[in-house]
């Protein structure tokens, strides 16, 4: 798998533990705000390795 492949499934598996976490408690938890800053810093990542694959100019894919 490739780096952009394995961060796109750690977004989605914390985009759907702050979900299940904001469901069972409430959007203004601590633990809530917490997974929420991970999940952004992860997109944040993600955001700059795609910044780095357009600045390149390669014409392959991202995602398979």
């Amino acid at each position: 798998m490739t780096t952009q492949q394995l961060l796109t499934l750690a977004i989605e598996a914390k985009r759907s533990e702050l979900y299940h976490q904001a469901d069972q408690s409430s959007f203004t938890s601590p633990r809530v705000l917490q997974l929420s800053h991970e999940l952004d810093v992860l997109l944040l990542e993600y955001s700059r390795i795609v910044q780095n694959y357009t600045i390149h100019g390669s014409n392959e894919p991202l995602l398979s």
